[in-house]
């Protein structure tokens, strides 16, 4: 006897499903502004390099204090700058190496930050040494341990208010979930809130809030691509989705399972005790 000839969609891989728009919105404040902003912000970068050379400008360590303020301005303007240049010239290597590439975002900085401090110090006494000779006064007066210690200091009371700052840019974000491979086998028109799917032959029937349609494809595909789906097996046939689960009732001798479309489906004895277990959703109305 012939079938009766059912409506069938074919296989649905190739069309995109109807997700949500995940564009993050602008933030509205300032604070969810600043977090937004890339880790290595120029305004902030060049207001550190403002705060620092101020700081020195105005304690004059290393016996500046004896120059004229323009001198000492212009004087600690270059070294701040040559540690600053060292700094960010390193965190910006260590980025790119091959090996940190397996590092997260916080680790790169912090080597790069260890790794910049050291070449400050350099930077900062080779343009000491360079600003005496130009002013004829020799070689850089103050001794390079005790720039270290001093510059060190420093590049670590900034750096650690900076990091402060930067800290959340720096934490790696979350990993988006991958689509749902069954989600994207339907079409737009039936939407994804899934109701329940029931194996017929060589293909599954699927229920959703929006209507139904045959999917050609075996009905363990189907659950294993939702695997990941709120949802359980409640029969060998039969699959629902635990948004839809409104509870269950017995029909003769027969364990079933109310969904939130009005329907029932059976329950075999084996999922019998995982779908007592269920918690029904909030009651809702039917369609």
């Amino acid at each position: 006897m012939p079938r009766k000839k059912q409506r069938r969609t074919g296989d649905y891989a190739n069309c995109r499903s109807d997700f949500v728009n995940d564009r993050l919105s602008e933030p509205t404040d300032s604070a969810a502004r600043a977090n937004h902003r890339p880790p290595w912000h120029l305004p902030e970068q060049l207001a550190g390099y403002a705060i620092a050379t101020v700081f020195f400008t105005l304690t004059g360590p290393f016996e500046t204090y004896a120059m004229s303020l323009p001198l000492r301005l212009s004087y600690w303007a270059g070294a701040v700058a040559a540690g600053w240049l060292s700094v960010t010239g390193a965190i910006a290597l260590i980025r790119r190496l091959p090996f940190t590439t397996g590092w997260t975002r916080m680790q790169r900085t912090l080597t790069g930050m260890a790794a910049g401090a050291l070449l400050a110090v350099f930077a900062v006494w080779a343009f000491d040494t360079v600003f005496d000779r130009a002013l004829g006064r020799g070689t850089g007066s103050a001794p390079l341990y005790l720039m270290a210690l001093n510059v060190g200091a420093i590049s670590a009371l900034i750096g650690g208010i900076f990091l402060i700052r930067l800290r959340p840019r720096l934490i790696e974000p979350a990993p988006l979930p991958k689509a749902n491979p069954f989600l994207a086998r339907l079409p737009r028109a039936l939407g994804q809130d899934l109701i329940s799917l029931t194996a017929q032959d060589h293909y599954v029937e699927v229920v959703t809030a929006k209507g139904r349609e045959l999917i050609l494809m075996r009905f363990s595909d189907a659950l294993e691509e939702l695997s990941n789906y709120p949802g359980t097996r409640i029969h060998r046939s039969h699959w629902i989705s635990a948004h839809a689960f409104a509870g269950h009732f017995r029909d003769n001798d027969r364990l079933m399972a109310r969904l939130t479309d009005g329907s029932a489906l059976p329950v075999s004895r084996s999922y019998a005790a995982l779908v007592r277990r269920m918690k029904p959703v909030e009651n809702r109305d039917s369609p």
